[in-house]
């Protein structure tokens, strides 16, 4: 993987596993990128407001919650995200058609490749 792919970019990871959430973000670093991590709505929700946010990987569910109004506040700000998920993403990828679903658990570098993706 290009390590510079995504120099430059700030990436919010959306994800409540924890082992799962470091191994995103040191993937995501390894490629240049700073990073950014939310395991709960409130967090992610502020976190979607951070100006330098370039994209995002959200998970479909944190808990009980639906990370829906994430994925909205996103869309309305025009930062692209893809879902890193095991729940069903058949009505999210209605709802966010242009946002790539990978089934947990993906490889971290093809989760950093999708993103790398929507932003060239």
């Amino acid at each position: 993987m290009d390590t510079k792919a995504l120099s430059g970019r700030s990436i919010l990871v959306v994800e409540e596993e924890l082992g799962v959430a470091l191994s995103l973000e040191d993937h995501f670093r390894q490629a240049g990128a700073t990073v950014y991590g939310a395991d709960n709505l409130r967090d992610a929700l502020h976190m979607a407001h951070h100006p330098a946010l370039s994209a995002a990987v959200v998970n479909l569910k944190l808990g009980a919650d639906s990370t829906a109004a994430v994925c909205r506040h996103l869309t309305q700000l025009g930062i692209p995200f893809v879902f890193h998920t095991r729940h069903d993403a058949a009505e999210a990828s209605k709802q966010w058609p242009n946002a790539p679903v990978l089934n947990k658990p993906a490889n971290g570098r093809s989760v950093v490749r999708s993103v790398a993706s929507l932003l060239h």
